[in-house]
């Protein structure tokens, strides 16, 4: 049925999306046996994830200078995640997970109910409960 694979599609879609934004967070919130990772492997690796470019929002000139370079000069990382802590960058991000988790229970919430959906809503809720 192509509605219940459309609902499926925007349901994995927005879930990962969400799943996705909750690692962004949990790299400056986790540790490394809650996550799988090192904690700040993300900006070790030079990437910029959600919480930092929300930060630049609040800190453009001195954040996008460290994301151009990648966190590669000593003290970028550190530098970095005080400009995250100073901002609202963690809140905003954990924000649009719980977005992207709404947008993905209403996908699916499409599908008829069964024992299935609601395991797939129960999942959901258990992702950005890993950031509360």
């Amino acid at each position: 049925d192509d509605a219940i694979v459309s609902a499926a599609y925007r349901y994995g879609k927005h879930i990962g999306m969400a799943f996705q934004l909750v690692d962004d967070v949990l790299d400056f919130d986790g540790s490394s046996s809650t996550m799988g990772k090192a904690a700040l492997a993300d900006l070790n690796a030079g990437l910029a994830t959600a919480p930092v470019l929300f930060a630049a929002e609040h800190f453009p000139n001195e954040m996008d200078r460290l994301i151009e370079r990648k966190f590669s000069e000593a003290g970028d990382v550190n530098r970095a995640v005080e400009l995250v802590r100073q901002s609202d960058g963690i809140e905003r991000t954990k924000d649009l997970a719980h977005v992207y988790v709404e947008l993905g229970i209403d996908a699916v919430m499409e599908i008829e109910a069964s024992p299935y959906r609601d395991s797939l809503v129960h999942l959901a809720y258990k992702i950005v409960d890993r950031v509360r």
